[in-house]
């Protein structure tokens, strides 16, 4: 018992003693301590606001190729006049790289921004023109460098919501026509060739006021659009998908909601091949308006549809599918978190049924416009805040969750094997020279 009792002693010792050669490994190859190379919690990361004293807003974020982000809104701050379209570029840790400012007219705003093939930028939103808006489309270089910009539209109102490139390299965009159409509005889906100029235009609607708010490529070559619709469905306003073929001749539309009011804000087809969308209703839920997850089918048939929220409002302002084929939304809650308004974001799985849920703000108002999965298997989330930053409402940029980065290199990785064995190795030849009994 006695041998017993030292092998027992000299066990641990020797435990110790890997682990302290573990240790001293980690902390040789500049590993942060407890780094294990899995998804920290959805907490946040890091957050920057961009702006001046005016009003700043951010509407889209995509990450670059290069693990930064490109981010696309408006500034009053800025503008040469009233309001410019604002590019913003960062680095991986938000910080600004560059940014740009378009629009000399008085007023401008971007709506969505997208990293092309090139490794440029495209961008729609509207532009004043006569005192009306019309689309725009901008084109710029890596840098941000306007390579061209056009206008689409007739003497009434017309906006650009969402834009993407295409696979035949040219662009669609999706948004609304006064001057266009049957209705008081009618939606619009633009398509472009490489150079922006327009290869065919076709609005969707009836009598009363209908848009689109985006706009998605579908596998075909065609496209899923959705918004919302007045003039179809069963409520005031309903939730509208749209699908067209490659020459955005319609091949279905179906409204969806109760008899209060309904809307889509956001759309992506999903990797079963079927159709998912966020916005809001006012027919389910707890609360006044209730963030709003909707899936259907390749044909657009209903599979479920989730509502969060609690008593008072709440809004999807975007979604995307997540590699675990689940969704992440972004948008806004009055119902829960610390302000007027708090940025909101929820994660649920394949069939809709929350996992999580985060806010994020302070006492005022708080938006959270989009939201993209990165690279790191975290979250970025592009809005607007009032209880930070400079200004009266300034642009907010705010990373969730995601590997720690800044780890080991594979070379690292080979050193922290070779030392793993020579410990291994080391424990054993102990093992060897110790007596397992008296």
């Amino acid at each position: 018992m006695i041998g017993a009792e030292a092998s027992s002693v000299g066990g641990s010792g020797m435990a110790r003693g890997i682990a302290v050669a573990l240790a001293v490994i980690v902390v040789a190859l500049g590993l942060p301590p407890g780094y294990v190379g899995a998804a920290e919690p959805m907490t946040e990361r890091w957050s920057t606001t961009f702006g001046g004293p005016k009003w700043d807003e951010a509407y889209s974020v995509q990450q670059t190729s290069d693990g930064g982000y490109i981010v696309t809104g408006y500034t009053d701050s800025y503008a040469e006049d009233f309001r410019a379209v604002w590019l913003v570029r960062t680095d991986a840790r938000g910080e600004e790289m560059w940014e740009r400012t378009f629009g000399e007219t008085g007023w401008a705003e971007g709506r969505a921004v997208r990293q092309t093939s090139d490794g440029g930028y495209i961008l729609t939103g509207f532009v004043r023109v006569d005192d009306q808006p019309d689309v725009w489309l901008v084109k710029t270089d890596a840098d941000g460098n306007k390579e061209w910009a056009r206008t689409f539209g007739g003497p009434e109102a017309e906006w650009g919501f969402s834009v993407e490139e295409t696979s035949d390299d040219g662009y669609v965009v999706a948004g609304f026509t006064r001057s266009e159409g049957e209705g008081e509005e009618d939606a619009w889906l633009i398509k472009t060739d490489s150079r922006g100029r327009q290869v065919w235009g076709r609005t969707f609607g009836g009598p009363q006021a209908d848009y689109a708010r985006s706009v998605w490529q579908t596998s075909d070559g065609g496209y899923i659009i959705a918004g919302r619709t007045s003039s179809y469905g069963s409520g005031g306003a309903d939730a509208w998908l749209i699908k067209t073929d490659a020459d955005g001749n319609e091949q279905w539309s179906w409204p969806f909601g109760g008899p209060k009011d309904d809307f889509a804000n956001a759309v992506q087809q999903t990797s079963d091949g079927g159709y998912v969308f966020a916005g809001g209703t006012r027919s389910a839920g707890d609360g006044n308006t209730d963030m709003w997850l909707v899936k259907t089918d390749g044909n657009g048939t209903l599979e479920w549809g989730e509502a969060f929220g609690g008593s008072d409002e709440e809004e999807g302002c975007s979604v995307q599918q997540t590699p675990d084929g689940g969704y992440v939304m972004a948008g806004y809650t009055t119902s829960y978190g610390a302000g007027e308004e708090d940025v909101w974001l929820v994660k649920a799985d394949s069939r809709g049924r929350e996992q999580w849920s985060r806010t994020f703000g302070g006492s005022r108002c708080d938006i959270g416009y989009a939201v993209q999965w990165t690279s790191d298997s975290g979250y970025v989330v592009a809005g607007v805040t009032e209880s930070y930053g400079n200004g009266s409402v300034d642009m907010w940029l705010l990373k969730v969750g995601g590997v720690v980065t800044g780890g080991p290199s594979v070379y690292q990785w080979v050193a922290v094997g070779a030392m793993i064995g020579v410990v291994a190795l080391g424990a054993a030849l102990l093992l060897r020279r110790k007596p397992l009994s008296g």
